[in-house]
């Protein structure tokens, strides 16, 4: 006779093979679980981390964008300013050969290279004298030397 097993055998095995399957599974599951709740931390973590990202950059963006406001602002204000200080300037010139000391006029504070009209006078005074300077070194090295012409004129 072979030896089959018993009812109660295959009983056992069954059941031991649902435990140990459980068990498992159960394991498996609890597994699952805590990856899933890990992976859903991280998630979170990288979505805060997105919105701290997309909060720096709005706020960099708003500071740009009232800089440029100040900018624009500053340079509008500048230009105001130059538009007022030339009509001044303007005014003065208009007004400049009304006035009763014609030659002493200066309408210029900040000394920016410009020459006034009694410093005029000067400058030609020295370009002239100048010139004068350069034609006497240009005859000179010509051999048009004042001693040459007298004696040219006495032999």
């Amino acid at each position: 006779m072979t030896a089959q097993p018993t009812h109660a055998d295959v009983f056992g095995i069954a059941s031991e093979l649902c435990v140990s399957t459980i068990t498992e599974v159960e394991g498996a599951l609890a597994s699952q679980r805590m990856s899933d709740a890990v992976e859903a931390i991280r998630r979170q973590e990288e979505e805060a981390h997105k919105a701290e990202i997309a909060r720096i950059a709005a706020k960099q963006e708003e500071h740009e964008k009232q800089e440029r406001r100040k900018r624009l602002e500053q340079d509008r204000l500048d230009i105001e300013a130059a538009e007022r200080q030339l009509e001044m300037r303007k005014q003065a010139l208009r007004d400049a050969p009304k006035g009763p000391h014609i030659g002493d006029y200066d309408n210029d504070d900040d000394d920016d290279g410009s020459v006034s009209a009694s410093a005029g006078h000067q400058v030609h005074h020295i370009s002239i004298h100048s010139f004068y300077s350069l034609l006497t070194i240009m005859s000179d090295i010509s051999g048009n030397y004042k001693g040459q012409d007298d004696e040219a004129s006495a032999g």
